[in-house]
């Protein structure tokens, strides 16, 4: 399927330069402990391997260099070489990296989003997208769906009505405010605190095993999957970077880089079900929103994608990409 867009006028000059060892100093977006980036380390080891010698990455646990949304500027101003994160924390500052970053209730799961970028054109528009910032998108990197801790029940999309919750910004917290939920952004911490402390009532996080690990459920007896979020993540360099290295080595990057994206699917799917275990052991109940809730869910990201694809030609042109795969899908 060929659809033709704003982005896909984008040139990508991929040329490889001379073969030499390339050393990529790249930050993630969580802490070195986090099964993410215990996961790009083993696949650097690898790559390492399989190249010779020549792609050498050192990677950096999130925030040891700069913010998470401080990366990009980071690899443009050569502090950085690359990057594991989010394109959604850079909403704030490009509408089509909010639109990449997060399809929120769009799709029924992460798979079948992520048929967007290998059969939907996807993967071109991201690619055309990195490129005005001189950047490679090498592979989106497969994240789990995300859950609500929450202190009361949320069984309706009318219960996020006069919620208080903590959201980092972006879709997803368009679409719960326009849900009707009252918004706060802070820190994790902050929130898990907030929580037991009665001034929130729900936090916007991430996937069950991570808001467990974090504590937020010490006083949320409640975790809600309304598919509110679906968050992108991905791996990304500098274009000189990239360029810098051989063909060969290029395909064996974007290779690497898919294969951990297929491993974590293993990997975090596993740690979900072990985080809900012990959470149900807790007394947390889960709560799972049914087809009639999604609907309406899927109704407000319309919303939500009518106002952020207004917002720059870019972010219109991923919103008509998937759109246009939505409905061969049948889900539009």
């Amino acid at each position: 399927m060929k659809i033709r867009t704003a982005l896909m006028g984008t040139t990508l000059v991929l040329a490889a330069g001379a073969v030499s060892a390339e050393e990529f100093r790249m930050q993630t977006f969580l802490g070195a402990t986090a099964a993410t980036t215990q996961a790009f380390e083993a696949m650097a080891i690898e790559l390492a391997e399989a190249t010779d010698g020549e792609v050498e990455i050192s990677v950096l646990p999130g925030g040891a260099v700069v913010g998470a949304g401080e990366t990009i500027e980071a690899i443009q101003n050569g502090i950085l070489d690359g990057q594991y994160t989010a394109p959604s924390y850079f909403a704030g500052s490009d509408p089509a990296l909010g639109v990449l970053g997060d399809t929120l209730a769009a799709y029924p799961d992460s798979a079948t989003r992520d048929r967007w970028f290998t059969e939907g054109g996807g993967l071109e528009l991201a690619r055309a997208l990195y490129a005005q910032y001189d950047m490679m998108f090498i592979c989106p990197v497969y994240w789990p769906p995300e859950q609500i801790p929450s202190t009361v029940p949320i069984e309706t999309v009318a219960d996020f009505e006069g919620l208080r919750m903590r959201a980092p910004g972006g879709l997803a917290s368009d679409l719960l405010s326009r849900a009707g939920a009252s918004l706060v952004t802070m820190g994790v911490g902050e929130s898990v605190t907030a929580m037991e402390t009665g001034q929130l009532d729900a936090t916007d996080l991430a996937n069950v095993a991570l808001n467990w690990a974090l504590g937020m459920h010490n006083q949320a007896m409640y975790s809600v999957l309304a598919r509110h979020s679906m968050a992108v993540t991905e791996m990304s360099v500098s274009m000189d970077k990239w360029n810098a290295i051989s063909p060969e080595a290029q395909t064996a990057f974007e290779d690497a880089c898919n294969a951990m994206s297929e491993g974590l699917v293993t990997t975090l799917t596993e740690q979900d079900a072990e985080a809900m275990a012990a959470a149900e052991g807790a007394g947390v109940t889960f709560i799972e929103f049914g087809e009639e809730e999604a609907d309406i869910f899927r109704g407000i990201t319309q919303e939500v994608w009518a106002d952020w694809g207004g917002r720059s030609p870019n972010a219109q042109a991923i919103v008509d990409s998937h759109q246009a795969f939505l409905e061969t899908l049948g889900l539009n």
